[in-house]
């Protein structure tokens, strides 16, 4: 594997990749401007962007996300010192559905949009679909002020792109409080078929619900396991990210978000030959709307 590149590919075997949507700051102002402007009213619906939301039976969902990107990949080292930043679109698409005893299942995938391409990192998502994910939850009420939900999935290898089958396991805990408040405390497991172990995750999330408004912010903290490979060693490392949502409803059973995410990873990769050390530093800005029709 080139030197200076393991960063990128854990994220890519262990989370869906990146993406990228090259609106303007002012397009996207303008956006947020027009989703407070509207008028009408569904409070009476719960909102699917809420934490304690789940399916009915047979009630069916069909989410649909488009993300700008921009990551920026530096390398520092005693022979090499250079950064890239590379822009990515993503167009998420994923249908769900509600089954009897609080389960639910769903398929999902994704399509990257290359924009601008980084030359330090030729591990970066590539343009194309990617291998679909099925996906599966159930859902307990512990008491009339907390969940439990545990969600599992799955993206096998279909040959769509080449790649390993990754799988992912998890648990949340969902409170709902006073005065329109909710919080989600989330474990989560994620690991693939490739020896490298497992990369364990926790997120956080505070919602606020202000009349038609469901506000999201969250932050979360993944573990990337060292890797040892024939021309080197990756030390473990840590992604530290956050996300800012904003959603409401804008017809019946319709629901429109906008969000901003950020994150950064660190990890030093040493060349065997010369126990060369190679710094390397991941960060990303995301800018995305999403839409959620209940049908």
């Amino acid at each position: 594997m080139p030197i200076g590149l393991v960063a990128d590919t854990l994220i890519v075997q262990f989370k869906t990749a990146l993406p990228n949507m090259t609106l303007s700051l002012k397009s996207h102002l303008s956006f947020i401007a027009c989703l407070m402007a509207s008028s009408w009213a569904f409070a009476d619906e719960l909102s699917p962007y809420s934490p304690s939301f789940f399916l009915n039976p047979y009630q069916v969902e069909w989410d649909s996300n488009i993300d700008n990107i921009r990551t920026n990949y530096t390398i520092n080292s005693p022979v090499l010192k250079n950064s890239a930043t590379s822009i990515n679109n993503n167009f998420f698409q994923k249908i769900s559905i509600g089954l009897p005893n609080s389960f639910a299942v769903g398929i999902s995938d994704l399509y990257v949009q290359t924009v601008v391409t980084n030359p330090l990192n030729t591990n970066a998502a590539t343009q194309g679909f990617k291998n679909p994910v099925l996906s599966g939850a159930k859902l307990w009420a512990i008491n009339d002020w907390m969940l439990l939900k545990v969600l599992g999935s799955v993206q096998p290898n279909l040959g769509v792109r080449a790649g390993v089958s990754t799988y992912n396991l998890g648990a949340s805990a969902i409170f709902i409080g006073s005065s329109d408040w909710q919080g989600s405390l989330t474990v989560n497991e994620a690991t693939n078929d490739a020896g490298y172990g497992g990369a364990p995750s926790v997120t956080g999330l505070v919602s606020k619900t202000m009349g038609e408004y469901v506000i999201n912010a969250s932050v979360g903290v993944t573990r990337f396991p060292s890797i040892l490979m024939t021309s080197g060693y990756a030390a473990p490392s840590y992604l530290y990210s956050g996300n800012l949502e904003l959603s409401r409803p804008i017809a019946n059973q319709v629901w429109l978000g906008a969000n901003y995410g950020i994150g950064s990873n660190q990890y030093t990769y040493t060349q065997n030959f010369m126990k060369i050390p190679y710094n390397n530093r991941t960060l990303y800005n995301a800018v995305g709307i999403s839409l959620k029709v209940l049908f």
